[in-house]
């Protein structure tokens, strides 16, 4: 029995890794969220759903955003009322990690869309979309 294992092509071509990336993001505009930016540099979706809250109404809430930024593609998911204590994530604000890709393989890809679905899976949870 002969096992061959194909080498995985490493993207670094920054233009290359965010369309890659947006592609997989891109259906999730059918599951309930809106575009809210689609550009060559841009890509974001909220949920567009309303929410009474104990701080009031809120009209759309921020659920992944792909950005071009420098020497580095940003992959920022809302992680609001979710901790995510994962080794290698970027912490972007109080409610926004993710990741700064400057290269790309399979596994990183798989990894990113792992957790695009875990967030995805909170916001159902929660009934935000």
């Amino acid at each position: 029995m002969f096992i061959f294992k194909l080498d995985t092509i490493m993207k670094t071509d920054l233009v290359e890794i965010f369309q890659t990336i947006r592609a997989g993001v891109q259906p999730y505009a059918t599951r309930g969220y809106t575009v809210h930016e689609n550009s060559e540099t841009g890509y974001d979706l909220y949920s567009e759903k309303n929410i009474e809250t104990a701080e009031g109404k809120i009209t759309e809430r921020f659920f992944i955003g792909i950005y071009i930024n420098g020497d580095t593609v940003e992959v920022k998911l809302n992680t609001e009322e979710f901790t995510a204590n994962t080794p290698g994530l970027n912490h972007f604000d109080d409610q926004k990690i993710g990741f700064q890709i400057s290269s790309l393989n399979d596994q990183k890809l798989s990894e990113i869309q792992t957790f695009i679905e875990i967030i995805h899976s909170n916001f159902k949870e929660k009934e935000w979309i």
